[in-house]
């Protein structure tokens, strides 16, 4: 099918970056915020990022006011009924979840596809909470969504081809590259790189480095853009402990399993970039190493 409405429920960092990534396409969008309280700021915070790529010469004013001109805000669900696809990205809870697809079966139309932006959890349980079934899936975009080109398309245990195709359509239609994932907890990306940074914080809890040294390691050894702790930090820590729990419970071996040092920061609201400190005091310019957690080596 043909996909030129889309619904997308849930207003955070993520939401308005798929926002941004399918109204820049030509899609309808409408965005509805899935917490309480107006979605104003919201649109706002929209308004303001797409100012900022006009500001730096990577984006027309016209073109700024023609994507705003397509995107609708709402804080009632029942906004997406007309939608041909509904992605959800709201809290990275389960029961919160499919709690939403049950209501979204009923407010929806019966040929629109139902999607799930979850980064860890299980979408064939969001499936197994619908009577239609083979129009449900994955839809995981990458943060920040109007940059990273990947999308992995998660086939669950009923999902229809057909569903799949409309999928990878529309995903090449918005400018992504999709890759097909069987339903496993984290998929591909999160699935390799969640122990990758759980075992960077062991090599640290262990005094093997610091985290300066282990993250240049990883820049200029393997060529990666950001070492494990910066990109820890980047992606939320709170969503890295989270991931790693969603990864442990369905594997149940300790390597998966949070290190004391990731738990520790999240229980003292330090989360990375977005809190101003983690693994680096981001308050700092250049950010440096958080002074609590340098570790000599041995």
């Amino acid at each position: 099918m043909a996909i030129a409405n889309v619904g997308i429920i849930g207003s955070g960092a993520m939401g308005l970056g798929i926002t941004h990534v399918c109204a820049q396409a030509g899609c309808n969008v409408v965005t509805v915020k899935a917490t309480p309280g107006s979605w104003e700021k919201a649109k706002a915070t929209l308004d303001r990022n797409l100012g900022k790529l006009v500001e730096r010469g990577k984006m027309e004013a016209a073109d700024k006011e023609a994507i705003l001109g397509r995107v609708t805000f709402s804080t009632d669900e029942r906004a997406v009924a007309d939608c041909d696809l509904v992605i959800e990205s709201v809290i990275e809870d389960l029961e919160t979840k499919k709690d939403l697809f049950r209501r979204l079966e009923s407010i929806c139309r019966p040929n629109a596809l139902l999607t799930t932006n979850t980064s860890t959890l299980s979408v064939t349980a969001m499936m197994a909470v619908c009577k239609q079934r083979d129009r449900v899936a994955g839809l995981h975009f990458f943060n920040p969504a109007p940059v990273m080109k990947l999308v992995e398309i998660i086939h669950a245990f009923e999902t229809s081809d057909d569903t799949i195709q409309s999928l990878d359509a529309f995903c090449r239609h918005i400018g992504k590259d999709p890759v097909l994932v069987q339903d496993t907890t984290g998929f591909i990306v999160n699935r390799l790189l969640t122990p990758y940074m759980l075992n960077a914080i062991r090599m640290l809890e262990r005094g093997t480095g610091t985290i300066e040294s282990i993250d240049q390691a990883m820049k200029l050894g393997a060529a990666h853009p950001m070492g494990p702790f910066q990109l820890a930090d980047y992606i939320g820590l709170d969503v890295v402990e989270a991931m790693a729990h969603n990864i442990f419970a369905d594997v149940r071996h300790e390597h998966h399993a949070p290190p004391h040092t990731l738990t520790r920061l999240v229980q003292l609201g330090y989360l990375g970039m977005k809190t101003g400190k983690g693994f680096y005091d981001w308050s700092q310019k250049p950010a440096v190493q958080n002074p609590q957690l340098v570790r000599p080596v041995v």
